[in-house]
């Protein structure tokens, strides 16, 4: 068997040959996993609803705004009783000619006079949604707005005294768009829950109602004043007590030094620093940084730097 040997040799370098070079042989490398470009997640949207936060966290948390209502009421309370005893007495600039005779009313506001609707501003802060007809329309519609302090006990006690409440408030008596209602039922009901004097019906309420001609306040008092003797108006709105034409600050600051003597007297100024009138003097229909930049002005900082920081920058 010897002269096979050379060749049976040879085979098996042969295919040791083939195997080895099969094991050194380079694999097929795998595909490639496809690149996913990076992605900066982008920045949420400025919450400018933010801006009344501590405005809001101060009406709804602070002792001081409770002590200032009470002590508003209370006011109110020593008033009326001198307002009784003088019938010479009238709070409305519309009253005129001889009411000496007529029985005695006190008109008030609704929103941040009687009743706390800081959860609706609260409710735009979470939702970092400015205010609409709508959604304000949707929130009176609950009809469980809470008294604020003093209104409730200061308002029954004039009850007593014979004196009738008016509530003129600009809420809309009547739906005011297709998809909104009419706020004077709720507002009615809302009141009456709370056993708030002369809330049984509609007469004592005379909300904004564009089909009498009832945008501004003034129209309403002067229909009041034409039963009823106004002994005394509580609000905290300047033009829940008198309205001012073509308002400017300077304007509007005249129209309160005009009648100072009235204050704590015939007129009871309650705080709110959430919203109201003064706003639109400062911002107009202006919103976002627009409104933002005007507030920054108004308290002094120059154009330039409260455009800047109206964007979120700071002054350089």
């Amino acid at each position: 068997m010897r002269p096979y040997y050379p060749l049976f040799l040879a085979s098996l370098l042969s295919l040791t040959a083939c195997v080895g070079t099969r094991d050194l042989a380079p694999s097929t490398p795998a595909p490639a996993a496809p690149t996913v470009a990076a992605t900066t997640p982008a920045p949420p949207s400025d919450n400018f609803e933010l801006d009344g936060l501590k405005a809001i966290t101060w009406a709804r948390t602070s002792t001081e705004a409770e002590a200032l209502y009470l002590q508003g009421y209370q006011m109110a309370r020593l008033a009326l009783d001198l307002a009784l005893t003088d019938t010479n007495w009238s709070a409305a600039v519309e009253q005129t000619g001889n009411f000496s005779s007529l029985p005695p009313a006190i008109i008030v506001d609704v929103d941040e006079t009687v009743l706390d609707t800081s959860d609706h501003m609260v409710d735009r802060l979470r939702s970092g949604q400015p205010f609409t007809k709508k959604a304000w329309n949707e929130y009176v519609q609950r009809a469980n707005a809470t008294p604020l302090p003093g209104a409730l006990s200061f308002l029954k006690y004039a009850a007593s005294r014979g004196v009738t409440i008016f509530y003129v408030s600009n809420r809309e008596a009547l739906p005011s768009a297709p998809d909104l209602l009419g706020e004077l039922e709720p507002t009615r009901r809302n009141l009456a829950q709370f056993g708030f004097p002369n809330s049984e019906d509609s007469r004592t309420f005379l909300f904004r109602d564009a089909s009498r001609g009832w945008k501004e306040k003034s129209p309403r008092r002067a229909v009041i004043a034409q039963t009823h003797r106004i002994v005394l108006m509580a609000g905290d709105n300047l033009y829940d007590f008198i309205d001012v034409e073509a308002p400017t600050r300077e304007k509007r600051d005249a129209a309160i030094e005009a009648r100072a003597s009235w204050l704590g007297t015939r007129w009871i100024v309650l705080p709110n620093p959430m919203y109201g009138s003064w706003e639109s003097v400062l911002f107009g229909q202006q919103s976002g940084a627009a409104a933002r930049r005007a507030a920054l002005e108004s308290v002094g900082v120059p154009g330039p730097a409260a455009d800047t920081i109206a964007k979120g920058g700071f002054e350089p």
